[in-house]
């Protein structure tokens, strides 16, 4: 009974088994696509983007459709986005001022996820178009305003270096931003226009505005000396004209002396030009025969003061014109003391039938009425190495015409000296020998100060000198400190005829008398001693006279305005002129050149080297500068490179002296429109 009881147990479980693997389970259900989207809410200003990002999770395709409003890719309306997510704001606010920005799966169209976007309008502000530009004086320029964040213009005042409507001085603005620039460029060239939102003063726009010279800058009379040579030997020229600032000459008048004769009171007229860079050109036609057109290169280093060189090939040479003070023509406007300067100063390989160098300084007394005084004028003349110190004037006269035009003679035991002039102001003159001998010319300059001693000279001083030594032409130049009497801490550079010595040190001794005049000695071991005479213009500048057989020179003595020089104190535009001799013969440089603070300038210069002429020869140079004022340029030009070393006065003026071989050159470098 039990067998067949388990029996049964066991059929039962058998038919059961098979019957529990014949049956299935359900399959779950399938996980459903999300999408989720970042940023979730935003705020952003209309007119800017803003980069969403979307994730798909539970599907192998990834991909988003994106849109705005319900928009795929948006609308202008609302705002545009790219397929990869960038949403990109409208301009203008729409109504409401909020959107949708959906992202779509592509893998399930059902599935997507959306971010609120608020936008608002940025803050108002200003901005003026051109933001920078350059401008020719006397030129206009419009300027436009535009702002952001407003459907209109505010109303706006606009100003030039912070004055309502400008100046005279650095340019006019009309109230619809029309500039008109100054006919000469302000100080540093550059001024600021500004539009200032009427109803919120701190709302503001600038621009830069670069205001370059043009023919409106060389406005005015203006007297010139120039002093060179021509095929008959050495000339010099004095004169003035009007430059009406539209390139014409007219009212020309000039005394010419060389070994052609002398010419007096003779009329020219002519015309000028003026490029970007304040380098120009100036051409005169004389009316007398016997004289030849005239061409200059010229550069100015503001409206006041040009510096020039002789451009044809007929003379070499170098020279400056300056604005007349029309009030100081009359004798009255002459008086009290002068320091005289004069030169007849002919290079070795120079010119024709040459006279022997001769130079003077003096100081004459203008009494106002036409007289020089005998009382207190003096000369001192080197006429070949044949040196006359502290000569009387025994007498003289001057008078002024009413176009500024002068004649003076004065006598001494050295002979009748006779010269026409013309009056700059009442502090200086430029004068011309008008005698057949000697061919002579120079300035006048007013001497400021009284009660002169050794302690007048205070601070560094630097100096330059050419002429003529015994060997052909020569330069010098250098810097030292005064000390009561002693010269210290000098360092000089001299080219003798192409005999260098750089950075020579020396040592010396001055003495001053109470009428500004002294007599100095510079003591080098190689170069021997260098005697030199010198007046005081004033505490701060001399003129200089070699004083021995060994040299006829003349020159500058100039106290630094600065305590320490630097390389970065050495920036922006120059205009230069160097005068002298090379193997060839006279040879004249002009040009202009703008130095970066960091030891690189760029700039153009033309060249006159006996008559041929090289003009607009492309410039790049370095520069080093120590901190006694004393530098070195290495300037490329024209295919070959040169050494200039230079001596500071200021940040803005530079004494230059060349360092090659083959070129003999002395000049200078002054700051434009500084």
């Amino acid at each position: 009974m039990k067998k067949i009881l388990v029996l049964a147990v066991i059929l039962a479980l058998t038919a059961f088994l098979p019957g529990c693997s014949s049956s299935s389970t359900p399959a779950p259900p399938p996980v459903a696509v999300t999408v989720s989207i970042s940023p979730a809410t935003a705020t952003i200003q209309t007119g800017s983007m803003l980069q969403f990002t979307a994730t798909v999770s539970n599907a192998t395709n990834t991909a988003v459709t994106w849109q705005v409003n319900g928009t795929a890719g948006g609308s202008s309306a609302a705002g545009t986005i790219s397929s990869g997510g960038l949403y990109s704001a409208p301009e203008t606010l729409p109504n409401p001022a909020s959107v949708t920005v959906t992202a779509v799966s592509q893998a399930d169209t059902s599935a997507s996820a959306s971010a609120a976007i608020t936008l608002e309008t940025p803050p108002e502000s200003l901005s003026i178009s051109p933001s920078s530009v350059t401008v020719l004086a006397a030129a206009n320029q419009q300027f436009t305003l535009k702002v952001t964040g407003s459907e209109s213009l505010p109303p706006v005042n606009w100003q030039v270096n912070g004055t309502t409507g400008g100046n005279s001085t650095v340019g006019t603005i009309t109230t619809g931003g029309l500039y008109a620039a100054p006919a000469n460029p302000p100080s540093g060239r550059t001024v600021t226009v500004t539009a200032v939102s009427k109803s919120n003063s701190a709302e503001t726009a600038s621009a830069t505005v670069t205001v370059a010279p043009s023919l409106a800058t060389l406005n005015g009379q203006y007297a010139f000396l120039f002093s060179g040579q021509n095929g008959q030997g050495n000339l010099q020229e004095a004169g003035s004209f009007r430059a009406d600032g539209k390139g014409n000459v007219s009212g020309g008048l000039e005394d010419v002396n060389s070994g052609a004769g002398v010419f007096t009171s003779v009329p020219f007229t002519g015309t000028y030009s003026v490029g970007a860079d304040g380098r120009g050109s100036l051409v005169i036609t004389p009316a007398a025969s016997g004289l030849n057109q005239e061409t200059f290169k010229i550069v100015l280093t503001s409206n006041s003061s040009v510096l020039m060189i002789r451009f044809d090939s007929f003379a070499t040479g170098e020279g400056t014109m300056d604005l007349q003070d029309t009030s100081a023509f009359s004798n009255s406007g002459l008086a009290g003391n002068y320091i005289l300067n004069l030169d007849d100063l002919t290079g070795s390989a120079g010119a024709v039938a040459a006279l022997p160098p001769l130079t003077a300084i003096g100081l004459l007394n203008l009494s106002g009425t036409g007289v020089v005084s005998s009382a207190t004028s003096l000369l001192n003349v080197n006429s070949n190495g044949t040196v006359s110190l502290n000569v009387p004037v025994s007498s003289g006269t001057y008078s002024v015409g009413p176009s500024g035009r002068g004649t003076m003679t004065f006598s001494s035991n050295l002979g009748v000296f006779d010269f026409a002039f013309y009056v700059i102001s009442k502090q200086q003159v430029r004068l011309v020998s008008v005698d057949v001998n000697p061919v002579w010319a120079g300035s006048l300059n007013s001497q400021q100060g009284s009660n002169f001693n050794n302690v007048t000279l205070l601070g560094r001083q630097v100096f330059a000198a050419t002429g003529v030594s015994t060997v052909g032409q020569v330069a010098d130049a250098g810097t030292f400190v005064p000390a009561n009497g002693n010269v210290t801490g000098g360092i000089g550079d001299e080219n003798n005829n192409g005999t260098v010595m750089s950075g020579y040190s020396f040592t010396g001794n001055y003495s001053i008398n109470s009428t500004g005049r002294g007599s100095m000695q510079i003591v080098n071991t190689t170069l021997g001693t260098a005697n030199y005479a010198f007046y005081l213009l004033s505490g701060s500048e001399a003129v200089l006279m070699r004083t021995d057989f060994v040299a006829v020179t003349l020159g500058t003595l100039i106290t630094q305005s600065h305590v320490q020089a630097s390389l970065g104190g050495l920036r922006g535009p120059f205009a230069f002129t160097l005068d002298g001799d090379s193997s060839a013969g006279s040879i004249d440089k002009l040009g202009q050149f703008t130095a970066d603070g960091s030891g690189n300038a760029t700039g153009t210069e033309d060249v006159n080297s006996v008559g041929v002429l090289n003009p607009n020869l492309a410039l790049t140079a370095t520069y080093t500068v120590g901190s006694n004022g004393r530098g070195s340029m290495n300037v490329t030009a024209g295919g070959g490179t040169r050494v200039l070393n230079f001596y500071l006065a200021s940040p803005t003026e530079m004494l230059l002296i060349g360092m090659d071989t083959d070129q003999v050159l002395l000049g200078e470098a002054d700051a434009q429109f500084p």
